[in-house]
């Protein structure tokens, strides 16, 4: 398995437009690929994230570490975030990690 983390800096005044691209966003891809297993979004609620003014995040599981770029990212419902991401954000940074078999053996890249 694949966790595939971002986290999300809004532009000022920009977070509900941030938190309605991640709804489309997630009610677009939800059911659309069999890699993905599981996907959530919100706000953060981490005092020290916030501090930070990072704002919003999403986890995405995938059943390999290759779907990532397979079929996760060129799913036109992520192109179409991607496409929307500068706008709203000042920032945002993705954490992935490979965990179960996968981990103990080589990760593609």
């Amino acid at each position: 398995m694949l966790e595939h983390y971002v986290v999300f800096q809004a532009r000022p005044g920009r977070e509900r437009d941030l938190d309605s691209a991640l709804r489309a966003f997630a009610s677009s891809i939800a059911d659309t690929l069999p890699c993905l297993t599981e996907f959530s979004w919100g706000e953060n609620i981490n005092p020290s994230g916030r501090q930070r003014g990072y704002t919003h995040g999403c986890h995405a599981r995938l059943t390999t570490a290759a779907a990532l770029q397979e079929e996760y990212w060129v799913h036109p419902a992520h192109q179409l975030l991607l496409g929307q991401l500068d706008d709203l954000c000042e920032d945002r940074f993705a954490l992935d990690y490979v965990t179960g078999d996968e981990a103990e053996g080589e990760v593609p890249r």
